[in-house]
């Protein structure tokens, strides 16, 4: 299956590692001029592309978490392109504490991140996406159908993209909605469970619980987001692609 988006607009949050640097270089890849943003600006200089895409690949700071520079991003797209066929929510972050740790500032943070800003981001981008008959691709995890300690605020905010997911593609069916569920993905935002040694001996031991034996590759989760957002899936909306190895199709009680 070769993916074509030669003309096409993308606009990937959280683009600087993990899963969405490897969603913008596949579809930079697949030649489509992508906007690749993150709150850290000095992170997405340091990314390389080959020289040959260069004039496709634009990068913008953008506070995935601030309604005012959502749009403020929004409107200079559109300015600078004049269309935008495909947006992908993907900036996140991942704390790792229990509920009786909850602060009210943590408990903010994950929601501006995880939930507000796909909503807002969907809901700034959706003008542009109706007029190209795009995709918007959120990126949730399988933290929303699945209990595991210490993430009872991240699987809550996941679980709510999920549902505006399904929402958002009954309301505005003009712009096809979906959702990715990834399950254990080898990206730095592993690193909230430990560094060095200790991480590599949580991954392993995460590796136990995989029926595929392995974490996943960021890669892979772009795999899925360049179907969802292709011709190859024109009638798919609302759904929700779990992609996690087996992890959820394994009893609760083995894992």
């Amino acid at each position: 299956m070769a993916f074509d988006f030669s003309g096409k607009v993308v606009l990937v949050t959280g683009a600087a590692s993990g899963i969405g640097l490897a969603v913008a270089r596949h579809f930079l890849a697949a030649g489509a001029t992508v906007v690749a943003t993150d709150i850290d600006p000095d992170a997405l200089l340091s990314v390389t592309v080959p020289p040959e895409t260069a004039s496709r690949w634009r990068t913008r700071r953008l506070d995935a978490a601030d309604a005012a520079d959502i749009e403020a991003g929004v409107d200079w797209l559109s300015r600078e392109f004049g269309r935008l066929d495909v947006l992908v929510n993907n900036a996140g972050l991942a704390r790792l504490e229990s509920i009786s740790d909850l602060t009210e500032a943590a408990i903010d943070l994950q929601f501006a991140v995880l939930l507000k800003g796909p909503m807002l981001a969907s809901k700034a981008a959706l003008p542009l996406l109706a007029e190209a008959d795009g995709a918007i691709v959120n990126i949730a995890s399988i933290a929303a159908i699945i209990q595991a300690g210490g993430h009872a605020c991240y699987s809550a905010c996941k679980a709510g993209l999920v549902k505006f997911t399904r929402d958002l593609a009954k309301e505005h069916a003009r712009v096809r909605s979906n959702v990715i569920l990834p399950g254990f993905i080898d990206t730095p935002i592993l690193k909230a469970y430990g560094e060095g040694a200790a991480l590599e001996a949580i991954k392993a031991d995460l590796a136990t619980h995989i029926p595929r034996g392995r974490l996943g590759r960021p890669e892979e989760i772009a795999d899925a987001v360049l179907f969802l957002s292709s011709p190859f899936a024109a009638y798919i909306s609302g759904a929700e692609l779990v992609v996690d190895g087996g992890v959820t199709a394994t009893p609760l009680e083995t894992m």
